[in-house]
């Protein structure tokens, strides 16, 4: 089973690393905020997409704070500080 690796700085930022093994290099970022519908939903303002060099989503960037944007069942099982990717 595929496992995400999520990481969770002092500051409450996170990093949702979405790719088994070693990270690739992301070629590509996303801020889903810039997105048409993103005024519906608080919590896409902190949140930015990374893409490899294929095309593929690689991690998710929480840049806001991760309580406010990912469920408390997924930060009980973040390792703390250290990004992973």
């Amino acid at each position: 089973m595929a496992q995400i690796r999520v990481t969770v700085q002092p500051s409450g930022e996170a990093y949702l690393a979405l790719v088994v093994g070693e990270p690739p290099e992301v070629r590509d970022s996303v801020a889903v905020d810039a997105l048409e519908d993103a005024d519906r939903i608080p919590a896409l303002d902190g949140i930015v997409l990374d893409f490899d060099r294929h095309g593929r989503l690689a991690g998710l960037d929480v840049t806001g704070s991760a309580d406010s944007v990912l469920a408390p069942s997924l930060l009980e099982a973040a390792a703390p500080a250290g990004r992973a990717r």
